[in-house]
């Protein structure tokens, strides 16, 4: 109690510093405010991790659609990509791209990318500077509680309450499949110093930006954003409930996986509670717990663990936790990830304030508020002009 308490109290503070500051007069900041505090506080209160998790991160993902589709109209009149647009480095940078402009960067000193360097709400430099923060902090974190892009796999994920398709076998043969699709992606983008992701394989064209069809291979790039959206981001994850489009394509989920090692939290599986049952397998969106996770007892998941929460969820043992990666670094094997229990109330309050577990939601849940900040209040002023009879 006192932990949620605390942490809840720090948490209002962001929200109004990120959310209604300077806006305090808006209907729209006060009911987005409210709706992250109410989700942070049950996320702490009922440790329903991944249920609230889900909720926002869904959310996110549409009224981001909304405000992002709503400035592109505000700015340049439409969703289309123009030459101008292009010509003066005007497109908003998208932090998908991330790993693919680094080398180029690094070989030629040029970002190939036509974004605005400095700025814009998307400009260059800012979100490789929020990249960086997360990246030292949650890590691949990013993906279970951030991503703006995730939230539609979240949801379409959840309208079956049974999986019609079970991949579970195939979870290495995914993970190996989205990493040298990085590789293929970092190889094509130096080879042609362009971004060739966001050319053919980008699938959230249909909900951002798009090149006009002007030639064939517009009309090619269409299509594929089209097949990419309903299949790997509507169609899967339905039938799977997994984060399909995640799991296999994304060359930033892939980066992520990779760079994770750098940020101060972990997920730990204890071998002497585990019995086997492979719900967490089951459950885990992004394919990072395998049979051979849980028979093999490595006591952690698989590198595309994104700390998403659904494993802890479903563990009836409880033997999935959070954990700080300087213990990890530390423990002599993997079979335990039990810590020991403080023998005065004051000690055990510390440690519950110091919980890794605590500490990683409000960490993660405080990128949520930076980055959706802006473009919740936004939407939802948007849909009241809307539905008010102004325009949207």
């Amino acid at each position: 109690m006192i932990q949620t308490i605390f942490f809840s109290g720090f948490m209002a503070a962001l929200i109004y510093f990120f959310v209604l500051a300077g806006q305090t007069q808006s209907p729209s900041a006060w009911i987005y405010a409210v709706f992250l505090l109410i989700i942070f506080v049950q996320i702490m209160r009922t440790k329903q991790i991944s249920k609230y998790r889900r909720i926002f991160q869904s959310a996110f993902a549409v009224f981001f659609m909304i405000s992002f589709i709503g400035i592109l109209y505000d700015v340049r009149g439409s969703m289309a990509i123009t030459a101008d647009t292009t010509l003066n480095a005007e497109n908003p940078f998208c932090n998908i791209i991330i790993p693919a402009i680094m080398i180029p960067y690094a070989l030629t000193k040029t970002i190939i990318y036509p974004g605005p360097i400095i700025g814009n709400f998307a400009a260059v430099i800012a979100m490789l500077f929020i990249w960086f923060i997360a990246t030292v902090t949650i890590g691949k974190g990013w993906c279970g509680w951030v991503c703006f892009y995730g939230g539609w796999e979240d949801a379409v994920s959840r309208f079956a309450k049974k999986p019609r398709l079970h991949v579970l076998s195939h979870n290495k043969d995914f993970r190996a499949f989205q990493f040298a699709f990085l590789f293929f992606i970092i190889l094509a983008t130096v080879a042609v110093m362009s971004s060739v992701y966001c050319e053919w394989f980008c699938p959230f064209k249909l909900v951002t930006e798009f090149a006009p069809i002007n030639n064939i291979p517009t009309l090619i790039a269409t299509v594929l954003f089209i097949g990419l959206f309903l299949g790997l981001v509507i169609v899967m994850p339905f039938l799977t409930r997994k984060r399909f489009q995640c799991s296999t394509l994304c060359p930033f989920g892939a980066f992520q996986s990779l760079v994770d090692r750098l940020s101060g939290y972990r997920l730990c599986i204890d071998t002497e509670k585990c019995t086997g049952c492979l719900k967490c397998a089951t459950a885990c969106p992004f394919c990072a717990i395998d049979q051979d996770t849980i028979t093999g007892k490595k006591g952690r998941p698989e590198i595309t663990c994104a700390k998403c929460g659904e494993c802890i969820g479903v563990c009836s043992s409880k033997a999935i936790r959070f954990e700080y990666a300087f213990e990890a670094r530390k423990k002599k094997d993997a079979s335990s990830c039990a810590r020991p229990e403080p023998k005065t109330r004051f000690g055990r309050t510390v440690q519950a304030l110091l919980d890794p577990q605590n500490l990683f939601i409000f960490s993660a849940f405080t990128f949520s508020v930076v980055i959706s900040s802006r473009f919740v209040p936004d939407a939802i002023n948007r849909i009241f002009r809307l539905f008010s009879g102004g325009v949207l």
